[in-house]
């Protein structure tokens, strides 16, 4: 606006200028000088109201432009609060899983603990069965073999009795 009024006042002042030096005297060359001044300043206003409206198209899109920016920021802000909350929920559960898994770690370790003192017990229980058995199968052969040399013994004394007898 300041432009337009400022263009008004340039016009009048050539215009009058020319006006008072034309009315001073009047020359032919001077009438065409005054024209040909005249479409210069007349292409000139033509020029500012282009450049006026060219500047306000530029300042219509920066203003679309910033608030398209101030939107992209705002976006921005609320996808990085979203990603902190993200990262804050990932942070909790891995923690969570980490505890559950040194607790079940441990709870593996006790049950490791409790089947390798039953694995002892169990092995101390069958060693000491096969020496059991192999001690009672060691006093049964005797036992047999005791036995079995006092049958033949006797089977012999009647054997030689009978041999004896026969004689």
């Amino acid at each position: 606006m300041k432009r337009i009024l400022l263009a008004l006042v340039l016009l009048f002042a050539v215009t009058g200028s020319v006006s008072v030096q034309a009315q001073n005297a009047i020359v032919p060359a001077d009438s065409a000088l005054v024209q040909q001044i005249e479409k210069d300043v007349l292409s000139q206003l033509r020029r500012l109201n282009y450049v006026e409206s060219e500047f306000k198209t530029f300042q219509s899109d920066l203003q679309e432009i910033q608030s398209s920016n101030e939107d992209l920021s705002a976006q921005v802000q609320e996808t990085l609060e979203r990603l902190a909350q993200s990262e804050r929920a990932i942070n909790a559960t891995l923690e969570a899983f980490q505890q559950k898994f040194e607790d079940q770690n441990k709870t593996i370790e006790e049950v490791q603990n409790v089947l390798d003192s039953k694995m002892d017990q169990m092995l101390m229980y069958v060693g000491a069965g096969i020496l059991v058995a192999l001690v009672l199968m060691v006093v049964v052969a005797r036992s047999a073999a005791a036995s079995a040399i006092k049958k033949q013994q006797a089977n012999w004394n009647a054997f030689q009795e009978h041999v004896f007898k026969t004689k």
